[in-house]
């Protein structure tokens, strides 16, 4: 009965909703797990020239996963529903996004500050290009999350 409703609950969502949720879900798993290996080298004490090739490799095939896992549900979704998938965004929509992106902008520039000013208190380049990645990620969940919780209240 539950897995009936919540099944109603995803087709009655909007496209948009959906995409959303797609976006959180793979910055959650995906960069949860990358975080959390990052976390693993620096307790290792591996942040210097050793960590910094290392974060390279995984840094970029969790940006390969991510982009592929991101595509092939935002693909999945919109074949499900070819008609919502075709629309443009309506004045609800765009209006929602504008201030989810305020808000994770403001996020964004507090974690970028943080970075900034850790790097000139002697941060590695690795912790340093971390702190920066952290904050992007971090201001992508909060805009999702603020997205969906508007787009749930119906409301702007």
């Amino acid at each position: 009965m539950e897995a009936n409703r919540t099944n109603r609950e995803i087709a009655g969502m909007a496209f948009q909703e959906k995409i959303r949720w797609v976006g959180l879900a793979v910055n959650l798993v995906v960069w949860g797990w990358y975080f959390t290996q990052v976390l693993a080298l620096l307790r290792a004490g591996i942040a210097d020239e050793p960590a910094r090739f290392a974060g390279l490799g995984l840094m970029i095939s969790v940006i390969v996963a991510s982009t592929v896992i991101w595509i092939v549900a935002a693909t999945a979704i919109a074949l499900h529903r070819p008609s919502e998938a075709d629309t443009r965004l309506d004045e609800r929509e765009r209006a929602i996004s504008r201030k989810a992106g305020a808000s994770a902008y403001t996020l964004l520039s507090l974690g970028l500050v943080i970075a900034i000013g850790g790097s000139y208190t002697g941060w590695s380049h690795f912790v340093t290009v971390n702190a920066v990645l952290f904050a992007f990620i971090l201001a992508e969940c909060a805009r999702h999350v603020l997205e969906i919780v508007d787009f749930r209240r119906g409301m702007v």
